[in-house]
Protein backbone atom coordinates (compact mmCIF):
# COMPACT_ATOMS: atom_id res chain seq x y z
CA UNK A 1 0.00 0.00 0.00
CA UNK A 2 0.50 3.20 -0.36
CA UNK A 3 2.45 5.37 2.22
CA UNK A 4 0.11 7.44 4.87
CA UNK A 5 -2.97 5.60 2.78
CA UNK A 6 -5.45 3.61 5.36
CA UNK A 7 -7.55 1.08 4.21
CA UNK A 8 -10.42 3.22 6.01
CA UNK A 9 -9.15 6.24 3.64
CA UNK A 10 -9.31 4.10 0.64
CA UNK A 11 -13.26 3.12 1.84
CA UNK A 12 -14.12 6.33 2.21
CA UNK A 13 -12.47 7.51 -1.20
CA UNK A 14 -14.27 5.12 -2.99
CA UNK A 15 -17.34 5.88 -0.98
CA UNK A 16 -17.00 8.97 -2.29
CA UNK A 17 -16.23 8.03 -5.93
CA UNK A 18 -19.18 6.05 -5.86
CA UNK A 19 -21.05 8.65 -4.40
CA UNK A 20 -20.03 11.13 -7.03
CA UNK A 21 -20.90 8.94 -10.18
CA UNK A 22 -24.25 7.80 -8.60
CA UNK A 23 -25.26 12.04 -8.19
CA UNK A 24 -23.71 12.65 -11.71
CA UNK A 25 -26.32 10.06 -12.83
CA UNK A 26 -29.22 11.00 -11.08
CA UNK A 27 -28.30 14.58 -12.12
CA UNK A 28 -28.59 13.66 -15.89
CA UNK A 29 -31.62 11.59 -15.38
CA UNK A 30 -33.12 14.38 -13.47
CA UNK A 31 -32.27 16.97 -16.49
CA UNK A 32 -33.03 14.86 -19.16
CA UNK A 33 -36.73 14.71 -17.82
CA UNK A 34 -37.45 18.57 -17.54
CA UNK A 35 -36.14 18.71 -21.11
CA UNK A 36 -39.10 20.11 -23.31
CA UNK A 37 -40.41 17.30 -25.11
CA UNK A 38 -39.81 16.65 -28.85
CA UNK A 39 -41.81 18.91 -31.06
CA UNK A 40 -44.81 17.26 -32.55
CA UNK A 41 -44.97 17.87 -36.43
CA UNK A 42 -48.00 21.00 -35.91
CA UNK A 43 -49.27 20.36 -39.40
CA UNK A 44 -50.83 16.88 -38.62
CA UNK A 45 -54.55 17.14 -37.79
CA UNK A 46 -55.81 16.77 -34.05
CA UNK A 47 -59.28 15.73 -35.39
CA UNK A 48 -60.06 14.01 -38.49
CA UNK A 49 -64.08 13.25 -39.15
CA UNK A 50 -65.94 11.79 -41.78
CA UNK A 51 -69.48 12.76 -43.42
CA UNK A 52 -69.75 15.81 -41.51
CA UNK A 53 -72.82 18.50 -40.91
CA UNK A 54 -72.71 21.50 -39.37
CA UNK A 55 -75.62 23.78 -38.91
CA UNK A 56 -75.54 27.20 -37.85
CA UNK A 57 -78.49 28.83 -36.54
CA UNK A 58 -79.70 32.61 -36.59
CA UNK A 59 -80.95 34.85 -33.49
CA UNK A 60 -84.05 33.51 -33.59
CA UNK A 61 -82.97 30.27 -33.58
CA UNK A 62 -83.80 29.75 -37.61
CA UNK A 63 -80.77 27.82 -39.82
CA UNK A 64 -78.59 30.60 -41.37
CA UNK A 65 -76.41 28.01 -43.20
CA UNK A 66 -75.15 24.43 -43.30
CA UNK A 67 -72.20 22.96 -44.40
CA UNK A 68 -71.63 19.34 -45.28
CA UNK A 69 -68.71 17.47 -46.73
CA UNK A 70 -67.38 14.16 -46.75
CA UNK A 71 -64.54 14.80 -44.42
CA UNK A 72 -62.67 17.15 -42.23
CA UNK A 73 -59.00 17.70 -40.55
CA UNK A 74 -59.14 19.84 -37.89
CA UNK A 75 -55.70 21.37 -37.53
CA UNK A 76 -53.68 22.38 -34.13
CA UNK A 77 -53.48 25.51 -31.95
CA UNK A 78 -55.28 28.25 -34.15
CA UNK A 79 -54.46 26.99 -37.78
CA UNK A 80 -57.89 26.51 -38.52
CA UNK A 81 -60.35 23.24 -40.24
CA UNK A 82 -59.34 21.65 -43.94
CA UNK A 83 -62.32 20.41 -45.32
CA UNK A 84 -63.24 18.55 -48.40
CA UNK A 85 -65.53 19.07 -51.15
CA UNK A 86 -67.59 21.36 -49.35
CA UNK A 87 -71.36 21.96 -49.81
CA UNK A 88 -72.59 25.34 -48.10
CA UNK A 89 -76.21 25.88 -47.92
CA UNK A 90 -77.28 29.91 -46.99
CA UNK A 91 -81.05 29.90 -45.82
CA UNK A 92 -83.26 33.12 -45.94
CA UNK A 93 -84.26 34.48 -42.86
CA UNK A 94 -87.07 31.54 -41.90
CA UNK A 95 -84.61 28.91 -41.94
CA UNK A 96 -86.10 27.07 -44.33
CA UNK A 97 -85.97 28.73 -47.59
CA UNK A 98 -83.00 27.62 -49.15
CA UNK A 99 -81.26 30.44 -51.45
CA UNK A 100 -77.97 29.90 -52.16
CA UNK A 101 -75.44 26.73 -52.60
CA UNK A 102 -72.04 27.35 -52.72
CA UNK A 103 -69.61 23.95 -53.46
CA UNK A 104 -65.98 23.54 -54.34
CA UNK A 105 -63.36 21.09 -54.39
CA UNK A 106 -61.70 21.34 -50.88
CA UNK A 107 -61.91 24.38 -48.33
CA UNK A 108 -60.32 25.67 -45.18
CA UNK A 109 -62.32 27.94 -42.11
CA UNK A 110 -60.70 29.60 -39.65
CA UNK A 111 -60.53 28.58 -36.10
CA UNK A 112 -62.69 31.54 -35.45
CA UNK A 113 -65.19 30.43 -38.34
CA UNK A 114 -65.12 34.45 -39.66
CA UNK A 115 -63.54 33.30 -43.24
CA UNK A 116 -63.92 30.70 -44.82
CA UNK A 117 -61.68 30.04 -47.79
CA UNK A 118 -62.56 27.52 -50.76
CA UNK A 119 -60.00 26.32 -52.94
CA UNK A 120 -60.40 24.75 -56.37
CA UNK A 121 -63.28 25.12 -58.99
CA UNK A 122 -66.39 26.66 -56.98
CA UNK A 123 -69.55 26.48 -58.05
CA UNK A 124 -72.11 29.27 -56.47
CA UNK A 125 -76.07 28.73 -57.14
CA UNK A 126 -78.92 31.00 -56.52
CA UNK A 127 -81.90 28.44 -56.75
CA UNK A 128 -85.33 29.37 -58.32
CA UNK A 129 -86.74 27.85 -55.01
CA UNK A 130 -85.81 30.76 -53.16
CA UNK A 131 -88.25 33.18 -55.27
CA UNK A 132 -85.55 35.33 -56.63
CA UNK A 133 -84.25 34.69 -60.11
CA UNK A 134 -81.74 32.07 -60.69
CA UNK A 135 -78.13 32.46 -61.04
CA UNK A 136 -74.65 30.67 -61.53
CA UNK A 137 -71.18 31.54 -61.10
CA UNK A 138 -68.30 29.53 -61.83
CA UNK A 139 -64.91 30.62 -60.82
CA UNK A 140 -61.82 29.55 -58.39
CA UNK A 141 -60.73 30.39 -55.07
CA UNK A 142 -63.02 32.09 -52.87
CA UNK A 143 -63.07 33.46 -49.73
CA UNK A 144 -66.51 34.16 -47.89
CA UNK A 145 -67.14 36.19 -44.35
CA UNK A 146 -70.49 34.14 -43.88
CA UNK A 147 -71.69 35.94 -40.91
CA UNK A 148 -71.77 38.72 -43.45
CA UNK A 149 -72.82 36.77 -46.52
CA UNK A 150 -70.34 37.85 -48.42
CA UNK A 151 -67.90 36.10 -51.46
CA UNK A 152 -64.90 37.41 -53.34
CA UNK A 153 -62.46 36.07 -56.07
CA UNK A 154 -59.71 37.23 -57.80
CA UNK A 155 -59.89 34.77 -60.40
CA UNK A 156 -62.24 34.99 -63.72
CA UNK A 157 -65.53 34.02 -62.89
CA UNK A 158 -69.14 33.42 -65.08
CA UNK A 159 -72.25 34.54 -63.77
CA UNK A 160 -75.12 32.65 -65.82
CA UNK A 161 -78.79 34.10 -65.77
CA UNK A 162 -81.97 32.55 -67.48
CA UNK A 163 -81.20 36.24 -70.00
CA UNK A 164 -77.68 36.04 -70.07
CA UNK A 165 -74.01 35.70 -69.25
CA UNK A 166 -71.19 38.17 -67.60
CA UNK A 167 -68.04 37.23 -67.51
CA UNK A 168 -65.25 39.29 -65.74
CA UNK A 169 -61.68 38.66 -63.55
CA UNK A 170 -62.49 38.96 -60.13
CA UNK A 171 -65.83 39.53 -58.19
CA UNK A 172 -67.34 40.40 -55.20
CA UNK A 173 -71.03 39.53 -54.39
CA UNK A 174 -72.90 41.00 -51.46
CA UNK A 175 -75.68 37.97 -51.53
CA UNK A 176 -77.62 39.76 -48.48
CA UNK A 177 -78.06 42.91 -50.50
CA UNK A 178 -78.51 40.51 -54.09
CA UNK A 179 -75.49 42.95 -55.31
CA UNK A 180 -72.81 41.27 -57.65
CA UNK A 181 -69.59 43.54 -58.40
CA UNK A 182 -67.52 43.00 -61.41
CA UNK A 183 -64.12 44.17 -61.49
CA UNK A 184 -62.73 44.11 -64.13
CA UNK A 185 -62.68 42.88 -68.11
CA UNK A 186 -66.42 42.49 -67.80
CA UNK A 187 -68.04 41.14 -71.16
CA UNK A 188 -72.05 39.89 -71.42
CA UNK A 189 -74.44 38.79 -73.51
CA UNK A 190 -78.16 39.28 -72.27
CA UNK A 191 -81.34 38.79 -73.93
CA UNK A 192 -84.65 40.12 -73.13
CA UNK A 193 -87.85 37.36 -72.81
CA UNK A 194 -89.70 36.63 -76.01
CA UNK A 195 -93.50 38.20 -75.71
Amino acid sequence: MLQGVTVRGSLVLAGLVLAVGVSYGLLRWVESSLRQPSPVDDREPVLVAEQVRAVRLNMAGQREYVVEAPGMAQLPGQQGTRVEQPTMDWYQPDGRTREWRVQSERGWVAADHQVVRLEGKVVMTRLAESGKPPVTITTRDVLIRPAERYAETAAPARAVTPGGEMQSVGLQAFLNEERLELLSEVRGVYEPPKR
